[in-house]
């Protein structure tokens, strides 16, 4: 008899006890996971109702994260493209200061100064139109990968075409040689010397400019192209035109200092340089606008993300100091069933009297 109620209890009641450790047990293991990772749940899976809300946030925030990445970068190069852009806006003034000089004093030693000065600016005007931001040439527009300055400037055929008018003045007169020299350099003939995807047009070739995806369905203009305008309605190239004056000053050491024609050339060269400083201006400040705009969508971007960030947590996130209650909670009711089945195995009749 003894042994039969000993074994109803101990085999009856006790098996559901020790299911009861076996659940507690497991759900102090899933507590201290939750303690250890600050999740919930280890997959989505074991988020039961709540799984279909992680998965949708889940790619909206990679996706965020992707145009900020876009952001970023395009903030790099627009930094880069600023930076080459201030170095060249320099050299027009260095040219504006030689052409003042050249209209005040004529002599031959200030004429080769200016010219050499002036050849040595063509190089450095090829050099920082090939300017690049890691494998991209930043005025190359779209196409990025292609050099937009395709020969040496100051060699090239155009600098050869340009400084046989201007060997002309004189016979041809100022006028003429200016007319010619700018239609020289307004040629959009491929290798004149830009590449062929930029020897186009000043408006197509701002239409060439780089576009960035930084949201849904949103994309924006980013950089500056070489041969662009400095509007979207304008009729000529400031990169082009200091090309071409650098080119005309660089070879006034053929031409004399003497014919009237010098004078109006020289005051030509100064009235072009006028516009080339306005243009590169403009062109700065559409890249400060693009950088402000970026900054703004930086900014939007940052919030968005946080946002969806804390929806995810609220879904996924454990709430450390309930689960630091809870794993106390399960401690004890596991010290308790422990210290009750060990009682049952010393159960007898007289227990139950």
């Amino acid at each position: 008899m003894t042994g039969t109620i000993s074994s109803f209890g101990f085999g009856g009641i006790s098996s559901q006890l020790l299911l009861g450790v076996q659940n507690l047990s497991q759900a102090k293991d899933s507590l201290q996971l939750q303690a250890t990772t600050g999740v919930m749940a280890s997959s989505y899976a074991d988020l039961g109702s709540s799984r279909t809300q992680a998965l949708a946030l889940q790619p909206a925030i990679t996706q965020v994260a992707a145009w900020n990445s876009n952001v970023t970068n395009a903030q790099t190069t627009l930094t880069t493209t600023q930076s080459s852009l201030s170095q060249i806006s320099t050299i027009a003034q260095d040219l504006t200061s030689s052409l003042s000089t050249l209209g005040s004093t004529l002599s031959y030693s200030t004429v080769t100064t200016a010219a050499s000065a002036a050849q040595s600016a063509l190089a450095s005007l090829g050099n920082l139109l090939n300017t690049r931001q890691g494998d991209s040439y930043v005025f190359a527009g779209q196409q990025n990968t292609t050099a937009p300055v395709s020969t040496d400037l100051g060699t090239s055929d155009l600098a050869t075409q340009i400084a046989q008018a201007v060997s002309q003045l004189g016979s041809d007169g100022a006028q003429s040689v200016l007319d010619t020299t700018e239609n020289l350099a307004s040629n959009t003939a491929a290798g004149q010397p830009f590449s062929a995807t930029l020897s186009t047009s000043p408006d197509q070739a701002q239409q060439q400019n780089t576009r960035v995806v930084v949201g849904q369905s949103e994309t924006v203009s980013v950089g500056m192209v070489a041969t662009q305008g400095a509007t979207s309605t304008s009729t000529t190239s400031p990169i082009r035109d200091l090309m071409r004056n650098l080119m005309v000053v660089a070879s006034l050491g053929s031409s004399s200092t003497s014919t009237t024609d010098y004078a109006s050339l020289i005051s030509g060269l100064q009235s072009s340089m006028n516009t080339v400083t306005s243009g590169l201006g403009t062109m700065s400040g559409l890249l400060g606008v693009q950088q402000n705009s970026l900054t703004n969508q930086t900014a939007m971007l940052t919030q968005m993300s946080s946002a969806l960030t804390t929806q995810l947590g609220q879904v996924k996130d454990a709430d450390l100091a309930q689960v630091s209650t809870q794993v106390t909670d399960t401690n004890n009711q596991l010290q308790a069933s422990y210290s009750l089945i060990a009682d049952m195995k010393g159960m007898t009749l007289a227990s139950y009297l």
